[in-house]
């Protein structure tokens, strides 16, 4: 991938002319974005960093019902596969800061599973980007996952599945989701802890405790209050009546066993770094 796909990002202005004007159109506002215009890179912006099904279009309806603006779900273009693509082969890191500068102009928030491993490329991309790890608990987090009506299905046709970030496919399908949300979330807290010992603003947040209420650190990194503090109960989505999957306590001994070998231990580290003030590391 020596340049940038000019089909892909003109999506991101909704160009629909992709002749040869439109792309002319499109290079001009690269040229723009990417290599002149200091004050949209240099502004703040933070990006919440998130492994899938773990609250991530919470906290966006959250902050957008509070009034914050420019404020995204998986922005488009979104990257589909390009952040498990580079996960398993390093793509051209010019490349992607590029992409990223032209695609995320604009924006003062995102979250967006589909970046979990680009968090360097972003914080290079934009000087004054922080980053917010925002987590589940794996049990809640791969019993959502089991409780898709055609697991088989979604395990075959997701991109995100074809890599290496969730074992090989003759595992079962529990094993498979505990080791996708171990190695992304595994892959985001490197990243972020590398980032943070070199001066960029990370917080670790727990979904559990947003949804409970205690938007308290979030407000503090964010620098506002936000005066709703909740959604609705419905924020977590419809439930999945076909084939949806016990809670923990109903899973098999052999499958509990699975996902604590497997998560807990990295689970328990992210939520030390939950209770943690927010900010840089101590230099």
């Amino acid at each position: 991938m020596a340049f940038l796909d000019f089909d892909l990002l003109a999506q991101a202005d909704a160009d629909s002319s992709l002749g040869f004007r439109g792309r002319m159109r499109t290079l001009r506002r690269l040229v723009r974005r990417s290599m002149t215009d200091q004050s949209v890179r240099s502004r703040p912006r933070c990006f919440c960093q998130n492994s899938g099904a773990c609250g991530s279009h919470y906290i966006v309806d959250l902050l957008n019902e509070n009034g914050l603006q420019q404020v995204y779900h998986e922005k488009a273009p979104d990257f589909n596969d390009l952040g498990v693509r580079h996960y398993d082969s390093p793509l051209s890191r010019s490349w992607l800061v590029r992409a990223l500068r032209y695609t995320r102009h604009n924006v003062s928030f995102e979250a967006n599973n589909r970046l979990f491993s680009l968090s360097a490329e972003l914080a290079e991309a934009f000087e004054n980007a922080s980053f917010i790890h925002l987590f589940r608990h794996p049990a809640s987090a791969v019993r959502s996952a089991m409780s898709k009506p055609n697991v088989d299905e979604y395990l075959r046709s997701n991109l995100r599945f074809q890599g290496s970030l969730a074992g090989a496919s003759d595992r079962s399908h529990l094993e498979r989701f505990c080791l996708y949300w171990k190695n992304m979330n595994q892959r985001i807290l490197d990243d972020l802890q590398t980032l943070r010992e070199a001066g960029t603003r990370v917080i670790w947040l727990s979904f559990e405790d947003l949804i409970a209420g205690d938007t308290s650190r979030l407000e503090e990194f964010l620098g506002c209050e936000l005066s709703k503090k909740v959604r609705d109960a419905s924020h977590v989505g419809p439930l999945r009546r076909e084939g949806k999957f016990a809670p923990f306590e109903q899973w098999h001994v052999a499958e509990q066993r699975v996902l604590e070998e497997t998560c807990l231990t990295l689970y328990e580290q992210l939520r030390q770094l939950s209770k943690q003030r927010c900010g840089v590391s101590p230099q």
